[in-house]
């Protein structure tokens, strides 16, 4: 039994792989918690002018998170490596926080988003389908199509009748000599 409607899912394509949009919405997660860390520090601000530099850095990656998380889920190969060592970082900088004895890491929610994302995105980016998923595929553009990367579409009207050259559709220019 299927969850969707018939008419929604006749009318979406499977994508190869949903490895990115799991990976975006697990990113764009760690960045909504980075967001709101970032902007609960601003009142201590007022008395230690320190956690000022530190507030407007944590909303900038958050920033950049948003921006990399929507990269990703368009298959940029680029945001992908850049999502890769953030993830790897975070992972890094999280482990290094639990070692330390100064109990950074405590409770559920910093565990999740330290520990458990982290290892979760990379996964995601790094399996096989999801480097599957970024692999460059052929153009099926207009672009493409005139640099002989994809074949040319076939040229029918809108009653279904094929053409026989590319200008059959369009109205001669001056319509008083035919």
């Amino acid at each position: 039994m299927s969850i969707t409607s018939p008419a929604i899912s006749a009318n979406t394509m499977a994508s190869p792989s949903s490895a990115p949009e799991i990976a975006s919405v697990l990113v764009v997660t760690q960045a909504s918690l980075s967001l709101v860390a970032g902007l609960s520090a601003i009142p201590f601000s007022i008395v230690e002018p320190g956690f000022r530099l530190l507030s407007l850095v944590t909303i900038l990656v958050a920033i950049a998170m948003f921006w990399l998380a929507r990269n990703v889920r368009r298959r940029k190969r680029w945001a992908r490596r850049w999502v890769i060592a953030l993830e790897a970082l975070s992972l890094t900088a999280s482990l290094l926080l639990m070692v330390l004895p100064i109990g950074a890491i405590r409770g559920p929610v910093p565990i999740l988003v330290n520990l458990v994302m982290p290892p979760s995105v990379l996964w995601l980016l790094l399996s096989r389908p999801g480097r599957a998923a970024f692999r460059t595929a052929g153009r099926s553009d207009a672009r493409g199509a005139a640099r002989g990367c994809a074949p040319p579409r076939e040229r029918v009207d809108r009653h279904g009748d094929q053409q026989d050259k590319a200008g059959d559709d369009e109205l001669p220019l001056d319509v008083d000599r035919q």
